[in-house]
């Protein structure tokens, strides 16, 4: 009920913005943050009085898939699938410094013979961004429910509910440099799920926090240099799975390229983010193995040649295992790929992933040493018919080795997708917290 109250006051306030701020409102500032703001409020798809907005119908992965669940069952179930899902923004600016944000994202699953696997899913949320001169505040919160693949361990579809809110304060001390502080709690809960008697409520709702303060440099134009360190806290409901309560610290380094999409095309030019650092996984119980190494996540594309791109993508982190006698073990993917410009519109494009999945060293017993190894093979064709009509035709080879048996899974896929409008624009940077998303590598 809580919830429900939440969300209807927000949307309630995003009516009542829309029809008593100024003609005049527009969120402003001189932060890189605000200015952000504004061509997010600029640029929106369509407008109406005081209010943005953004839209778009998305039909994803609509094709055939060898085995939807990877070898998991220990043979191969094909399907016919698809994903379609309407997300819309709305973005009203209630005074000169003030902005209200509201998106929500519904989405279908279909599967033509596995009938159970087949949901409807949504996440929901809203955002004030205050801006003022030299300051950039963001207070949000999230509702989401979706049923989706939860880790490598369990392949197939469970339903996870999330709630969380998390803030930011920006202060931009010059042209050259600014620093942040960012803060979010997440709620994880994942209802009357069952595999093989574990409990996975019992096993995996936690609550986590964490805590973020960066530093960036701004010194060319093109690019933001930052720093930060970060700390979190997980802890978890059920009894017996108190043995996973961790603490995590961490230090990273990196930089984002701000340049505009539709900037000149030039050989030599980075687009991206690269974000590495030092994590400390501290797991609370004595007889618990700890972890601790390289982790982030990087995403970069070069222009090598005037038509040509390569990319190069990295990612690990730490993720908690849905087994009652395991803690947590490393996710880690790499790989390669390159795009050609066939003409103005269409492009084709290439990308070679390696992953591996991995428990933590301690000498024995079903949670320790290597659980996956994978490769996998993607072939993308894209078009762009129109100003908002884009489409894309997916292939894809995937090979998974189970590491203590030696079993090999094959996975092929081919699909289409599209999308018509314009969708919600993407997160400002390496900002919010530990629970940021990865670079987007797809196994």
């Amino acid at each position: 009920m809580k919830r429900k109250k939440s969300v209807a006051g927000l949307i309630l306030g995003l009516v009542l913005g829309a029809f008593l701020a100024p003609s005049t409102a527009l969120g402003q500032g001189t932060t890189w943050a605000g200015e952000s703001l504004a061509r997010m409020v600029d640029s929106a798809m369509w407008k109406s009085g005081l209010v943005r907005g953004n839209t778009a119908f998305q039909l994803r992965d609509a094709g055939y898939d060898s085995d939807i669940y990877y070898g998991f069952y220990g043979e191969p179930v094909p399907d016919y699938l698809f994903s379609a899902s309407v997300p819309v923004q709305l973005l009203v600016p209630i005074n000169r410094n003030a902005v209200l944000e509201v998106s929500d994202s519904p989405r279908y699953d279909f599967y033509l013979n596995t009938k159970y696997e087949r949901a409807w899913n949504n996440t929901f949320r809203g955002q004030l961004h205050f801006v003022l001169s030299k300051v950039y505040f963001r207070a949000g919160m999230e509702l989401a429910n979706n049923r989706r693949r939860l880790s490598q361990e369990l392949d197939i579809k469970v339903r996870e509910k999330t709630h969380g809110v998390d803030g930011l304060a920006l202060w931009q001390a010059s042209r050259a440099a600014s620093f942040a502080l960012v803060y979010d709690r997440t709620a994880f809960d994942y209802g009357d799920a069952v595999y093989q008697g574990e409990d996975l409520a019992e096993t995996l709702n936690r609550k986590v926090d964490s805590l973020e303060f960066a530093a960036f440099l701004h010194g060319d134009p093109h690019f933001r240099f930052f720093v930060d360190g970060q700390y979190g806290n997980y802890a978890f409901d059920g009894f017996t799975s108190q043995i996973k309560n961790t603490r995590s610290y961490a230090v990273f380094g990196g930089f984002v390229s701000v340049l505009q999409e539709d900037a000149p095309h030039q050989v030599g030019r980075i687009d991206g983010y690269a974000r590495l650092g030092y994590m400390k996984f501290d797991v609370l119980d004595a007889g618990q193995p700890d972890g601790d190494g390289l982790v982030g996540d990087v995403d970069l594309s070069v222009m090598v040649f005037r038509l040509t791109t390569a990319r190069i993508f990295y990612s690990k982190g730490f993720e908690f295992s849905i087994y009652s006698g395991a803690t947590f073990y490393a996710e880690q993917n790499y790989g390669a790929g390159l795009t050609r410009l066939l003409s103005r519109r269409t492009s084709v494009t290439y990308d070679l992933t390696f992953g591996e999945n991995s428990y933590p060293q301690t000498g024995g017993g079903p949670f320790t040493g290597v659980l996956y190894k994978f490769t996998t093979h993607r072939l993308f064709v894209s078009s762009s018919l129109s100003r908002y009509l884009r489409v894309t035709l997916t292939g894809t080879l995937g090979r998974r080795v189970t590491a203590e048996t030696g079993q090999v899974w094959n996975r092929n896929i081919i699909a289409l997708s599209l999308e018509y409008g314009t969708a919600m624009d993407p997160d400002m940077g390496p900002l919010g917290g530990l629970l940021r998303s990865s670079s987007g590598i797809t196994r």
